[in-house]
C-alpha cells in the first residue's frame, strides 16, 4: 500500500495495553451518593411543601427535580 506522497505506510502500531482499574472508584461512589442525597432531598421537600399546604411550591420542586433527574438519566 502507498501512503501520502507515495511513501510506504508500514505496519500499524498495536494499541497500548489498558491500565488496570478497579471497579470500585471513589469518584463514582461520591457522585452516586450525591445523586441519592439530591433525590431524597427532593422527595422530602415535595412532601413537606405539600403537607404545609403549599402545593405550588411542591409542584415547582417536583418540576425542577424531574428536570434534573431526566437530564442525569440521558
Amino acid at each position: 500500500m502507498v501512503g501520502v506522497n507515495d511513501d510506504p505506510m508500514g505496519h500499524p502500531q498495536p494499541a497500548p495495553p489498558l491500565a488496570k482499574s478497579s471497579s470500585i472508584d471513589a469518584r463514582h461512589w461520591f457522585l452516586g451518593t450525591l445523586l441519592f442525597v439530591i433525590g431524597i432531598s427532593a422527595i422530602v421537600g415535595i412532601v413537606v411543601a405539600a403537607v404545609s399546604g403549599q402545593t405550588t411550591v411542591a409542584l415547582i420542586i417536583a418540576l425542577f427535580a424531574g428536570a434534573f433527574f431526566s437530564r442525569v438519566a440521558c
